[in-house]
């Protein structure tokens, strides 16, 4: 008998076990199994500023990272936030990356097919900006030119939606930030973006020559959750609940949008 078989069998049981172990830390559904582990993680949008972005030590600041901050703080239990790029965001989430997102996404019936959303905790105005001098205040404006916008964020199909329609050539980004970049840069005529975004990329530039040519919606943002974590969600709406009661959340808007707190919808 080969006395090492007992001992690779035993070796590969605790590697599963290690693994499964391992999975189930990553991918807390509940807060009871949050508490109990001592950490929860949370995805976290970056490139998206102010709501995310990094500091020089590459940490995530925003909007997003102090609202993250709260959750952790009302837990009782210290936040290990996982950087995400806006496509990234709900795959992070499926895989276990995550125990849930606070991460600028809008809860859009084609998500929710995928995952839970909680009530909104944040909302920004998303609108067409191009540089002063391009004539554009309506879509039709927008005939035969090269427009970008941000992959997989939900302001894409505006342009996805109308690109036979008005013969558009469409450049997708990673992120806010670089969609912006490419509109002072020339490499597209225009661009459909968050208002919180661009403001803060042009003054952050100190440009001059881009403005908001018109306003086509407004983008309400939620936490989200996998399916089935319904005891998860209900706790979120009642955290922001409070937080909104309680002025915390109007601080954070102040913060980072210069601005108070939008009137949140509910659902």
């Amino acid at each position: 008998m080969n006395i090492l078989n007992p001992l690779r069998i035993a070796g590969t049981l605790l590697a599963l076990g290690a693994g499964m172990l391992a999975e189930s830390q990553a991918s807390a559904q509940t807060v009871t199994e949050i508490v109990k582990r001592g950490k929860v993680k949370v995805g976290v949008l970056i490139g998206a500023p102010p709501y995310g972005s990094v500091d020089a030590q590459g940490n995530a600041v925003g909007y997003d990272a102090d609202v993250t901050a709260l959750v952790g703080k009302y837990l009782g239990v210290p936040v290990e936030i996982v950087q995400l790029t806006p496509p990234s965001r709900i795959p992070a989430l499926e895989a276990g990356k995550v125990d849930f997102l606070v991460a600028t996404l809008a809860p859009t019936p084609e998500r929710a097919k995928a995952v839970m959303f909680t009530i909104p905790y944040s909302a920004f105005q998303t609108g067409i900006y191009a540089k002063k001098g391009v004539a554009i205040k309506n879509w039709e404006d927008l005939r035969g030119r090269k427009v970008g916008v941000n992959r997989g964020s939900s302001v894409e199909r505006e342009f996805t939606n109308r690109e036979k329609e008005l013969n558009l050539t469409i450049l997708r980004f990673e992120d806010d930030a670089t969609t912006m970049q490419a509109l002072f840069s020339g490499q597209v005529e225009a661009i459909a973006g968050p208002d919180a975004q661009a403001n803060a990329a042009i003054k952050a530039r100190g440009e001059s020559e881009t403005e908001l040519k018109f306003v086509f919606g407004m983008q309400p943002n939620s936490m989200t959750v996998r399916k089935d974590a319904y005891e998860l969600k209900q706790w979120l709406n009642n955290m922001i609940y409070y937080i909104k009661q309680n002025g915390e959340l109007n601080a954070i808007s102040e913060k980072w949008v210069g601005g108070p707190l939008p009137q949140l919808p509910t659902f």
